[in-house]
C-alpha cells in the first residue's frame, strides 16, 4: 500500500465500517512503515490489511475486504500474509475486534486466534460505545 492507494483504500473502508478509520490513520500507518498491504483483484483493488510489530509482539490494526469481494477467501489470504510478514518480528500476534462482527470473529478464529480478554467501551458504536474483544495468536518461529 502507498499514499497513491489510499483514495481507493478509504472507498472501502468507508462502505464497509459503520466508523471507518481517517484517511489520517492510514496516512500515519504508513508514515510509521506499519506492514501495510494492499490486495487487488485483475487491478481493483479487493482490500487491505495493516499491522505493527514491536518488541517482539505485533498488532492486527485494520483488515478489510471490499464488498463485492466478500467471501471469496480474500480475508483468509490477508490473514495469513500478514501472520507471515510479522511472525520474524513478534511472537504473538493480537487484534480488537468489536462482538457483534461475528463473520471477523470466525475467520480469526478459523486462524487459530484466541479470546484473551476485553476492552469495555472501546469501539464507537450507533447508540453509544461496543466493548471489544483482545484475540491472540502466538506465532511460529521462522
Amino acid at each position: 500500500m502507498s499514499v497513491a492507494d489510499l483514495a481507493a483504500v478509504m472507498r472501502i473502508e468507508c462502505a464497509v465500517h459503520s466508523h471507518p478509520w481517517s484517511r489520517d490513520n492510514f496516512a500515519g500507518s504508513l508514515r510509521l512503515e506499519h506492514c501495510c498491504w494492499l490486495a487487488e483483484v485483475q487491478g481493483e483493488p479487493a482490500g487491505y490489511v495493516i499491522a505493527s510489530a514491536a518488541g517482539g509482539e505485533a498488532e492486527l490494526l485494520n483488515i478489510s475486504v471490499a464488498a463485492g469481494f466478500q467471501g471469496q477467501g480474500i480475508g483468509h489470504a490477508l490473514l495469513d500474509f500478514i501472520v507471515a510478514q510479522v511472525q520474524a518480528q513478534a511472537e504473538i500476534l493480537f487484534l480488537e475486534v468489536r462482538p457483534s462482527n461475528r463473520g471477523a470473529i470466525a475467520l480469526y478464529h478459523a486462524h487459530g486466534f484466541n479470546e484473551v480478554g476485553m476492552r469495555p467501551d472501546y469501539y464507537p458504536a450507533e447508540n453509544g460505545r461496543e466493548d471489544a474483544l483482545i484475540l491472540a495468536r502466538v506465532l511460529d518461529p521462522v
